[in-house]
């Protein structure tokens, strides 16, 4: 096999891999794999280092929301301030939340939303608590 040959072979396994460590991340769905990267993917917004996290899943709902308690700054530049929507209609995973993970109201309450792959995706974010708690519907 020649050095060309080589080289080529050397791509296409590199695009292979690429390709499946990518598809891996879009296909992820529920809480056993890769859950700070997908969320990642899909808002484009970075989860810092964190100290809590707990994830849930729904398959009937097809929904995944996490909660984080982050031990650095995360980047609000995409965020807004929530103004009169509820919790439920901000996180509708709320529900799937024990008692101390679900959202309160608050002024320090900002929110991302988008989609993305046709999922959508929200980041709630409360300022006080540096928490923060991501949503993803399939």
């Amino acid at each position: 096999m020649n050095v060309r040959s080589k080289i080529v072979l050397v791509i296409f396994l590199l695009i292979g891999f690429s390709s499946f460590v990518v598809l891996s991340f879009v296909k992820s769905v529920d809480c056993s794999q890769m859950v700070i990267d997908t969320y990642e993917l899909h808002a484009d917004i970075n989860i810092p280092d964190v100290s809590f996290v707990n994830c849930y899943y729904n398959e009937d709902l097809n929904l995944r929301v996490s909660v984080y308690d982050l031990e650095e700054a995360l980047d609000l530049s995409r965020f807004s301030p929530v103004t009169n929507q509820s919790i439920g209609e901000m996180i509708q995973g709320s529900t799937l939340l024990n008692a101390a993970e679900v959202p309160s109201a608050n002024d320090a309450l900002l929110y991302a939303t988008g989609q993305k792959w046709g999922r959508d995706w929200t980041y709630l974010f409360d300022g006080q608590s540096n928490r923060l708690w991501a949503e993803l519907r399939y």
